[in-house]
């Protein structure tokens, strides 16, 4: 099935809201200076903005084939949708592969959680994998660096369900595949910029050029900088501004005509403000409970740092580079291999607010610091004949992680969280008057804030034997003092593999394709807290989360590294068929085992007396269809799956009992099962206007273990049902003709109902921000002169100006009563440029 015509995608006609919206960001984009033709006309002029269904080359079987020949599922991103859209990173490619969620874990840009067919990836202990493997370059990328930018992408890859046999480890619910371009012998290059409201500068330049006849530099440098929706109202960064840097090197060697070498580094810089925590609580700045006031005061202190209330420390920053070296190299005309090593560093840090105020009764922070690194090979083998299609190799990967976990608080929220243990048992002891009403806001210091020291050593005394571990309660006089309980992590992970995949032409129309990979993973883990005493108190403090005393070693030994090993070994494989049954178009059926190894919560000493997680196991059946129909104007995608997932790792905030004063991310098993579908379509309606349309839709069975949600409730335990809820994007591209140069029309409709909350979600709060169904209308307006050398562009997003924010929740919330949100963007827009040379 080589060689085929090129296929294509396909959409549903346009309901009636979003005529409407197109209608209202026409007029925000203003009218065209440039003469236009009526929308019906067939011979458009139209350059680089060619809207024909196009051919696009994708690698996701490892191979170069067209993807409308790909038999599965598989969504390609390319450097022109990302010129569209404006994306950066993965986050902002989801709306436009249905089945995929990409967003903020837990934090933000370095903790991303990545959710392909409901099955997503927690992201915040270095003990975990996701489980949908990303690859960038061929290189396969952990959990804290997959948002590397998109400097000088030629498309991303999206491919759905258990890639395990050709991409190996962490793909059991898909694969990310990042393709960067590569250098070659035409001399070429650009300068863009994009420029828009929040003091929006985007900056990228690239040059291709030949060093000698045989020897080619391809080199990318690329800019982000930001402000945040919301001011601060002390020192630091907006929340939630933008502020990084990056850049790329390649050099590609012609050895002969049968082998060519390339030598890749990329360079990372990152300096920005975390997820905004902005507080809608009563004790937020001012007391507003609006997320999209002008202004929020945070107080982050930071270890290492005194407590200031008119100064903030949030920060979050990654500085991390790459280097790789890869060999293609035909061996005959049946065989060629393909070789690479790559080597992965960076360091991360992210301070961020917990609490959404700037009251120190209420202060809570988190700060997660990592320093790892990867070493990542893999070589193939590929045979190729009439009717054979034979790839074979091995890999290898060695990562080392240390991660350290901070849980900042101040002496006056510590106090506050043990006056709702300590105050009813002083009121039963006769210390407070019993007509005393005690609530949320009562606090130890109000009560005896004159009593001498020795009042409180009593205090701790009798704490700690009510507690049974050593519960420090502090004077007045600590006021002021931060501290953190930190936890650390280290890990040494091995994987390896080796697999064979074979596809079969068993005739000129159908072809049968089966593949099996060994999988071995082992890992090393250690858990280690410390010492949070303070010199002037013989009391340690109680701890909020990193208990030790899980561990049940003596008092002694709480601060010793912990440690421990596992390993794991499975054996997947993929079987399909398909059929060509005309020039455009195929149908499909495959059936594919996927497998992430187990793991460790790095986030509870629990984790080291229960041992490491199952691992993760997935089954996924599959049919499909996909071709280009009605004399090449209709493109089709559809898929129809069902998965059964067993061990399935799900992150969220929990709590180790109802009394457990916070909540912390944490890691719940279940086992699902899941039925859906997944449409794209593409219609060209004329040579100049293309209209797409692409939406999913799920049912899913769910027994997850038991556990105690953000709010202290018992959650898990029993069979739950769901289904997604109504969720598309339909797109619009129109190339009119015009009197001079050409000009490129794009727009892009996306709507996600909200499912609201369920039995499991914790309310704090309500709000008309909240819960709403997410509408979007983004457009870009773009014009090109004749040799394509210049493009000016005017682009919007949320044209509509909707404002959304998430379930107002956090660490504090349910013990201190201090919860925030993140808004998510209003109206932005601004102007592109672009000169290629």
């Amino acid at each position: 099935m080589t060689n085929q015509p090129p296929f294509r995608r396909a959409a549903p006609a346009l309901p009636s809201p979003l005529f409407r919206a197109v209608k209202s960001a026409t007029l925000i984009l203003g009218a065209s200076t440039f003469a236009v033709t009526a929308l019906a006309q067939e011979e458009a002029s139209q350059g680089r903005y060619n809207l024909q269904l196009e051919e696009i080359i994708v690698t996701a079987q490892k191979r170069e084939e067209s993807f409308m020949t790909v038999p599965g599922a598989v969504n390609a991103f390319t450097a022109q949708d990302m010129v569209n859209t404006g994306a950066a990173t993965i986050q902002d490619i989801d709306a436009f592969m249905p089945g995929v969620e990409i967003g903020d874990a837990v934090g933000g840009s370095t903790q991303l959680g990545i959710t392909v067919r409901g099955v997503s990836s927690p992201n915040i202990s270095s003990g975990q994998d996701p489980s949908v493997a990303t690859f960038y370059d061929g290189s396969y990328m952990p959990r804290a660096v997959t948002s590397i930018p998109f400097t000088d992408i030629a498309r991303t890859e999206v491919l759905k369900g258990p890639q395990g046999t050709l991409f190996g480890r962490n793909s059991t619910a898909g694969v990310i595949n990042i393709v960067p371009n590569r250098p070659h012998e035409e001399f070429e290059g650009f300068a863009k910029a994009r420029l828009g409201t929040n003091d929006l500068v985007r900056v990228e330049g690239m040059v291709n050029t030949p060093l000698t006849e045989k020897l080619f530099l391809r080199a990318n440098v690329f800019s982000n900088q930001r402000s945040g929706n919301t001011e601060t109202a002390t020192n630091g960064g907006d929340f939630r501004d933008e502020g990084y840097w990056a850049a790329r090197g390649v050099l590609l060697w012609q050895l002969s005509e049968d082998t060519d070498i390339q030598l890749a580094a990329d360079y990372e810089d990152r300096d920005e403000m975390p997820r905004p925590a902005i507080g809608v609580s009563k004790y937020a700045y001012q007391g507003s409970n609006d997320p999209f006031r002008s202004k929020d005061k945070h107080d982050i202190a930071g270890a290492g740092k005194s407590y200031n209330a008119e100064r903030n420390n949030e920060e979050e920053t990654r500085e991390m580079y790459g280097v790789s070296l890869q060999i293609n190299h035909a061996i005959n005309d049946a065989w060629d291999m393909f070789g690479i090593v790559s080597y992965r560093d960076w360091d991360t840090t992210n301070l961020q607010e917990e609490d959404g105020t700037p009251a120190a009764r209420r202060y809570l922070d988190t700060n997660n610091i990592e320093d790892s690194d990867i070493f990542y090979s893999e070589v193939r083998f590929n045979y190729v004949d009439d009717r054979i299609n034979l790839i074979t190799g091995a890999n290898y990967s060695q990562e080392e992680v240390f991660q350290r976990t901070d849980i900042g608080l101040l002496t006056d929220s510590y106090m506050q969280f043990l006056s709702a243990e300590l105050l009813p048992g002083a009121q039963e002891l006769g210390l407070i008057p019993p007509d005393v009403e005690l609530g949320p806001d009562d606090h130890i210091w109000d009560y005896f804030g004159q009593e001498p020291d020795a009042t409180y050593l009593f205090f701790s005394g009798f704490a700690s034997e009510q507690t049974g571990v050593p519960t420090a309660v502090l004077p007045p006089s600590f006021s002021g003092r931060y501290f953190t309980e930190t936890m650390d992590n280290t890990g040494d992970f091995v994987n390896w593999g080796i697999f064979v995949d074979l596809s079969y032409q068993l005739t000129d129309t159908i072809r049968l394709a089966g593949g099996l990979r060994y999988s071995y993973d082992e890992k090393d883990y250690s858990w280690q807290t410390h010492d949070n005493s303070f010199d002037d108190w013989p009391f340690l403090p109680f701890r909020v989360n990193y208990i030790p005393a899980q561990t049940g070693a003596p008092q002694d030994a709480w601060y010793n590294k912990f440690s421990t090993k596992d390993d794991w070994n499975k054996t997947t494989g993929r079987f399909v068929a398909d059929w060509q049954f005309t020039d455009y178009a195929m149908t499909y059926i495959s059936v594919a085992t996927g497998y992430k190894s187990g793991g460790f919560d790095g986030q509870s000493f629990n984790a080291f007396v229960t041992g490491a997680f199952d691992p993760e196991e997935m089954t996924s059946y599959e049919i499909g269809i996909k071709g280009d129909f009605f004399d090449d104007s209709l493109r089709a995608e559809v898929a129809l799956f069902h998965h059964e997932l067993d061990g399935r790792q799900r992150s969220t905030d929990i709590k180790e009992g109802p009394d457990d004063p916070t909540a912390a991310p944490g890691v719940v098993s279940s086992d699902d099962e899941a039925d859906g579908i997944e449409l794209v379509l593409t219609w060209n309606v004329t040579e100049s206007l293309r209209l797409s349309g692409l939406t999913t839709y799920r049912e899913t069975e769910s027994v997850s273990e038991e556990y105690y949600n953000a709010a202290g409730e018992l959650s898990g335990g029993e069979k739950t049902t769901g289904e997604t809820n109504t969720e598309y994007t339909l797109k619009l591209d129109w190339t009119p003709q015009i009197a001079y140069g050409y000009m490129l029309l794009h727009m892009n409709y996306q709507f996600r109902e909200d499912p609201g909350p369920n039995d499991n979600t914790a309310l704090f709060t309500t709000g008309p921000w909240y819960f709403q169904d997410r509408k979007y209308l983004n457009a870009r307006l773009a014009w090109s002169n004749e040799e394509d050398s210049i493009e000016v562009a005017l682009w919007g997003n949320n044209l509509l100006d909707e404002e959304y924010a998430g379930n107002p929740g956090g660490l504090a919330a349910d013990a201190l009563g201090a919860y925030h949100t993140s808004p998510e963007d209003t109206l932005t827009w601004g102007v592109d440029l672009r000169y290629s040379f």
